[in-house]
This record gives C-alpha cells, sequence and structure tokens, in this order.
C-alpha cells in the first residue's frame, strides 16, 4: 500500500530518521534490508529491530520479544541486517520474556561477543521507567 511505503519516507523537517522493523527468520530481516538499501528514494540513519512486541500475534510468528528466545535465529538476523544496510542497526529488546525471567543482561553480552559490526546500540526496558542503553 502507498500508505505504509509513505512511512519510510523521512519528511524534510526530520533530522534523525529510523525505522524499525520486526520479524521471525533471519532470511525476512535479510530481505527488508535489501528493500531498504535498494529502494530509490529512502533516506535512513539507523534501523530498529524490534525484540520489545510483547504482542501474542507477533510473538506466535517467531517475531517481537520471542526471537529473544532463539539465539540463532537472532544471531542470523542480526547478520543479515549489518551486512546489507549502510546504516546502523539498533537493537531494542525487553528486560526479559516475562517479570521473572530477567535475561537480557546476559543476551546483550553475548551478541557483542559474536562481533558483528553495525550495532549501534541496545535499548533495553521492561516498562516505561526503566531503559538501558548499551552503546556500542
Amino acid at each position: 500500500k502507498a500508505s505504509e511505503w509513505a512511512l519510510l519516507k523521512r519528511h524534510p523537517s526530520e533530522d534523525v530518521f529510523g525505522v524499525q522493523i520486526a520479524a521471525g527468520h533471519a532470511d525476512q530481516y535479510t530481505r527488508i534490508a535489501e528493500v531498504l538499501t535498494n529502494e530509490e528514494g529512502f533516506e535512513i540513519d539507523f534501523v530498529d529491530m524490534n525484540l520489545g512486541c510483547p504482542i501474542d500475534l507477533v510473538c506466535e510468528k517467531g517475531a517481537g520479544a520471542s526471537l529473544m528466545l532463539r539465539e540463532k535465529k537472532l544471531r542470523g538476523s542480526v547478520e543479515g541486517l549489518t551486512k546489507v544496510l549502510n546504516c546502523p542497526v539498533t537493537i531494542k529488546m525487553r528486560t526479559g520474556w516475562d517479570e521473572k525471567k530477567n535475561f537480557a543482561h546476559n543476551l546483550v553480552p553475548n551478541i557483542q561477543k559474536w562481533g558483528i559490526e553495525g550495532i549501534g546500540a541496545f535499548m533495553v526496558s521492561f516498562s516505561l521507567p526503566l531503559v538501558v542503553f548499551y552503546c556500542v
């Protein structure tokens, strides 16, 4: 739809413009990155991987917060994005799957150990007051 494509266009008044995406599989992230890179007229400063969405409809497809639970797929997704994109990638995630299972503090260092170039920052939160930034 034209109205959806319009969301990917930077307005002249926007100093910084990023696109947030969610997918459940590495090939989906890679394909999205290819479209963002090859489509004429996109001026994107960063792409944000949404690993924070807890909505069942999203998580049932393996996207959003549920991708945090599958490190192998997450790694392939991050690698696919960073190999194709010409801009930094940020990763937004929840502190954990639920309030009793916080594990982002372990996941972020694991992602950093992968040595993937192009990751700009991690944003971690569970509720609005708590946001932790890990800059790379």
